[in-house]
């Protein structure tokens, strides 16, 4: 029996997919799958970010919802243990850790960017009836 496959060509880019198993949509949805990572992502785009730092600036852009500690450091696990981010403990105390973008996680920027783009009109607002 044969593995199935997608189609031979993808009708929105034109590439050959014939060698992927897994729709990359679906698979940018599972790897990115939680309420902030996006943002995180963003965030770290800027430059290397302390834990606290990485909180505090979530609350700019999710309607001042604070994002728990426990959801923080899960949402973090993820993405390190997915090669988007780094984290690099200093010994000092008291503790210091920072995290960063990998190359992997910056190849995500330009997506990013375009879903920003997107964005800036507003109309995701007006969708979500914010």
């Amino acid at each position: 029996m044969t593995e199935s496959r997608g189609p031979a060509f993808s009708s929105l880019t034109g590439l050959d997919m014939s060698h992927i198993r897994l729709c990359p949509a679906i698979a940018f949805n599972q790897i990115l799958n939680g309420r902030y990572k996006l943002h995180i992502l963003c965030v770290l785009y800027g430059g290397p970010r302390r834990y606290g730092e990485i909180g505090r600036s979530l609350l700019h852009g999710s309607l001042n919802r604070p994002i728990t500690p426990r959801i923080l450091s899960r949402e973090l696990k993820q993405m390190e243990e997915r090669g988007l981010i780094t984290r690099k403990a200093y010994p000092v105390v008291p503790k210091r850790v920072e995290y960063s973008l990998t190359e992997r996680g910056r190849a995500l920027v330009p997506v990013l960017a375009e879903i920003i783009r997107w964005g800036s009109s507003g109309v995701h607002e007006e969708i979500l009836g914010v």
